[in-house]
């Protein structure tokens, strides 16, 4: 009954997939456009369509905006991109009728949460950037509103958008100061630490470390904030604490406390429950142990992927599921796990990939290769070809450097791949373009097809 009451749910929003139409019925409508940016294979895109664009909550929201979903493959979707300045799937996107931003929503936060921010959103009387530049300047004073669209912003995929130039860290941390909420002002504490870490120039590790400490030891906080608890484990335990140190064996046992209880925790999807559990074993090579965990990961993966039928929940659940055995070196039991999905995952070529970093794994360089080349003969779409083909020539450029045949075949395809496309410099196209040139450029060997890859390359780089 729940999947049918999804299908409903998603049949009745009368999603655009162009987006000058979807702007030209915002202001024919004086409505907000509502932008989902993704690709079909990608799984953090399908745990969004799982758990909030196919939920009835958001059909019942959607008839206050002009929904708005461009596909990464199609056509023209990487020229839109560049005039959207949209990157990273998925990427949520509000806008005014007028085509000014509102603000970026966060993929990671679904359910209640997610409706509740954007119904925050949709009633906003300023625009993110408004209210960052008031709260910088200190000419008004912020709502709790306001803070909480601020907090809850999506950093991650702003693609300069929101900070026009200013210091992520720095302008984080100048929010922190400047927010009177408390939630609002934890959880851009949260952002502004693991902002600073690339730079070297996080806070005090002795504060920092004791205002983690509090947070991992409240339960309201933990779940308040499960995106961020998760998705920064790894980073800041690293970069505050050092190996085998009293800092680090307490931050690391006070976080897999907190992990443990998002595993369990109902108000969570069982995917994210299985999250937790597999940040909880990378946090292991950390220090933290995690008793019994061969047994615990097998029934765990397979209880959640017998709850997981729909086929876009399924799809993330078996990347999760198989990273988790991946990661703590149960290399057979997510082999098996991948080569079990291939023939009915939606995007089998996507699992063909994680198949690769297996046999990496496993120090098997022939079959990490072949699986990054029948993953990409099986891609379809011209972004993702692209992207795949890409990810298999750097493969090959630093596996194999000598075998100039096999480099050679795979510049061939790909020259006439990015000669036959329209939008090859923009945007994630373009992204995949400069790795190739700079891989290349790097290449001592000698090959015809490589020189005629490296000029086309360099043309569309240009332009």
């Amino acid at each position: 009954m729940a999947n049918d009451a999804n299908t409903q749910a998603t049949s009745v929003i009368g999603w655009h997939h162009d987006a000058d139409a979807a702007f030209a019925q915002a202001r024919a409508t004086a409505r907000p456009v509502f932008l989902y940016w993704g690709a079909r294979w990608c799984p953090p895109c399908n745990r969004l369509k799982a758990a909030l664009l196919s939920q009835p909550g958001f059909a019942t929201l959607a008839s206050s905006f002009v929904p708005l979903h461009i596909d990464g493959d199609a056509p023209g979707a990487q020229r839109a991109a560049d005039r959207l300045q949209l990157r990273s799937y998925p990427t949520l996107v509000l806008y005014r009728p007028d085509g000014a931003e509102i603000t970026r929503l966060p993929c990671e936060l679904t359910g209640p949460g997610f409706l509740h921010l954007l119904q925050l959103a949709l009633a906003a009387p300023f625009t993110a950037s408004a209210s960052l530049q008031a709260a910088l300047s200190g000419r008004r004073a912020l709502s709790a509103d306001e803070w909480r669209l601020l907090a809850w912003y999506s950093w991650d995929t702003d693609e300069g958008r929101l900070l026009a130039g200013r210091d992520l860290a720095a302008t984080l941390a100048s929010l922190r100061a400047a927010c009177d909420e408390p939630a609002s002002a934890l959880r851009l504490a949260w952002h502004a630490l693991h902002a600073a870490l690339p730079a070297k120039a996080a806070p005090e590790q002795h504060a920092a470390s004791a205002m983690l400490l509090r947070t991992l030891a409240d339960p309201q906080a933990v779940l308040a904030q499960v995106d961020l608890v998760s998705g920064y484990a790894v980073d800041l335990v690293r970069g505050l604490t050092l190996p085998q140190s009293a800092p680090r064996l307490a931050l690391t046992a006070a976080w897999s406390d907190a992990l443990i209880q998002l595993e369990s925790c109902d108000a969570l999807s069982p995917d994210d429950q299985l999250s937790a559990l597999r940040v909880r074993v990378r946090m292991a090579r950390l220090g933290s142990p995690v008793a019994g965990l061969e047994a615990s990961l097998r029934e765990r993966a397979g209880t959640a992927l017998a709850g997981a039928q729909e086929p876009a929940l399924r799809h993330q659940v078996l990347n999760t599921a198989a990273g988790m055995l991946a990661d703590a070196g149960l290399l057979d039991d997510a082999g098996a796990l991948l080569h079990a999905a291939l023939a009915s995952s939606l995007a089998p070529f996507y699992f063909m990939h994680n198949l690769a970093s297996v046999a990496k794994k496993r120090g098997d360089t022939a079959a990490m290769l072949d699986w990054y080349e029948r993953a990409w003969e099986q891609s379809s779409g011209p972004a993702t070809r692209l992207q795949w083909g890409a990810t298999f020539l750097l493969a090959l450029l630093d596996a194999t450097p000598a075998d100039a045949t096999r480099i050679g075949a795979a510049c061939g395809a790909l020259l006439r791949e990015v000669e036959g496309m329209l939008d090859a410099n923009c945007r994630r196209n373009g992204t995949q373009l400069s790795r190739m040139l700079n891989k290349l450029s790097g290449w001592n060997g000698a090959s015809e097809k490589v020189e005629e890859l490296k000029i086309s390359l360099s043309e569309h780089v240009k332009r």
